[in-house]
């Protein structure tokens, strides 16, 4: 979501939009004023009035403000859910990164973590820094240190499970969100004013150690993988190196 995008949603809240009229009833008449038709004819004319009733149910709700917002608020991909919010909540800044560590899970060496992570892991060109290992599987590359992070990669297998979150964003309206192409698979980079992230376990709760800001993040899936590249990049250079994962 651009931030045209934005706009439009917030004007949206603001316009009286009149109420959808109730085409069913007008349908049904016309309909019993034909002369008798065929099965299969009565058959396409029954479609044509349940289509006619969806369109008018969800012409309904577009015109309420809140539900036609709500349409545009929430964002899946990659096993992260994306939630648009008014304001985020204030969090305490971590300047030792004991946070960040305690949250991406056990330290490990690159060569345990190829072996544990059930997948063919892609790496860059140059090593990471540190390697971690989360609960749920995720494999972490952290280039540079807990205190001063230049890239975060991270990789998690999805196994085919659509609802698995592995974690959650607040993005408010300073955030910008735009649908980008990895490879040719969808994907959404996250930019502008940091964005709020939120670890979940195996049971679907926040890791409360986990709770930080971000800076800006690339994240799509493909093969059942979910990627996630996060730092302090514009979203050509995120793509290029994206494009370098071997």
């Amino acid at each position: 979501m651009n931030g045209l995008e934005h706009a439009l949603t917030e004007l949206g809240r603001e316009l009286a939009v009149p109420a959808a009229p109730d085409l069913v009833p007008a349908v049904l008449a016309r309909i019993e004023s034909q002369p008798a038709a065929r099965p299969r004819t009565q058959r396409r004319r029954w479609v044509l009035v349940v289509a006619v009733a969806l369109l008018a149910m969800l012409a309904a709700t577009l015109a309420i403000p809140d539900a036609r917002s709500a349409l545009f608020r929430v964002l899946h991909i990659g096993g992260e859910r994306i939630e648009l919010v008014d304001e985020l909540p204030e969090v305490a800044p971590d300047p030792a990164g004991t946070s960040l560590e305690s949250a991406l899970g056990q330290r490990v060496t690159l060569a345990h973590a190829r072996q544990e992570a059930g997948f063919d892991l892609r790496e860059l060109e140059a090593s990471p820094d540190r390697v971690y290992l989360d609960a749920r599987g995720t494999v972490w590359f952290l280039y540079g240190t807990p205190q001063s992070v230049r890239l975060l990669v991270a990789q998690t297998p999805r196994l085919g499970i659509d609802d698995d979150l592995i974690l959650k964003k607040l993005a408010a309206s300073g955030t910008s969100i735009e649908e980008v192409f990895v490879d040719g698979f969808p994907g959404i980079y996250l930019s502008g004013e940091p964005h709020l992230l939120l670890l979940l376990d195996e049971l679907g709760n926040v890791v409360e150690e986990s709770v930080r800001l971000a800076e800006n993040v690339l994240v799509w899936e493909a093969n059942g993988v979910a990627y996630r590249l996060e730092g302090n990049f514009t979203s050509h250079e995120a793509l290029a190196l994206a494009e370098t994962l071997r």
